[in-house]
């Protein structure tokens, strides 16, 4: 399951009404009828969110629950509108944000997008987040609820593996269908989770 909550405010103006949208995604367990299983429950993570010249424009934390990981996030300097958001695979930015790697998955055969057709729960892509909002004003704030990772261990691929993963942000938003990426278009934000 993936629940994700935004809100946006302007920089200099009151905050607007929160959007809050929901998305759930087929995960239940890994199609041997395995429940959802974390090591070290209250175990929290964060990234410092940086932007293509390197400045730090937000960041993100991220909390092990019982059944999965809330990530609290927070970044400005974006176009207004949808940017698609992913988890993944290698805990670097640099020398510019390909070295994060593609989506974090547990097999190779994983399918890329939260309303794919084709997604099971044998085969789903654990890096697949809804997408992130910005306001007018480039500001996005969001809560993100994932069961398909862990921070440290367990039944799902863990963020703190021993190569790390990072959080994505892209240009455009994840139309949540097409291979790889959904469409999104180049990394615009890299935070190597720590």
């Amino acid at each position: 399951m993936i629940i994700a909550m935004a809100s946006w405010s302007t920089w200099k103006a009151p905050s607007l009404v929160a959007l809050i949208f929901l998305v759930a995604a087929a995960c239940g367990g890994d199609g041997d009828g395995q429940v959802y299983e974390a090591d070290g429950v209250g175990g929290t993570s964060s990234a410092n969110l940086v932007n293509p010249d390197g400045d730090v424009v937000g960041s993100a934390e991220f909390e092990q629950g019982p059944t999965g990981v809330l990530i609290t996030m927070s970044m400005n300097g974006l176009t207004p509108g949808a940017h698609g958001i992913h988890l993944h695979e290698f805990g670097a930015c640099t020398p510019d944000f390909k070295a994060a790697g593609g989506h974090l998955t547990a097999t190779d055969e994983a399918q890329h997008g939260l309303k794919n057709p084709e997604r099971t729960v044998d085969n789903h892509d654990n890096g697949d987040l809804p997408n992130l909002y910005a306001a007018a004003d480039g500001i996005a704030q969001a809560e993100f609820f994932t069961s398909l990772v862990t921070i440290s261990g367990g039944s799902m691929p863990a963020l703190l593996d021993a190569d790390g993963s990072t959080l994505v942000i892209h240009e455009n938003p994840d139309d949540h269908l097409t291979q790889p990426i959904g469409g999104a278009g180049g990394r615009v934000g890299c935070g190597i989770i720590r």
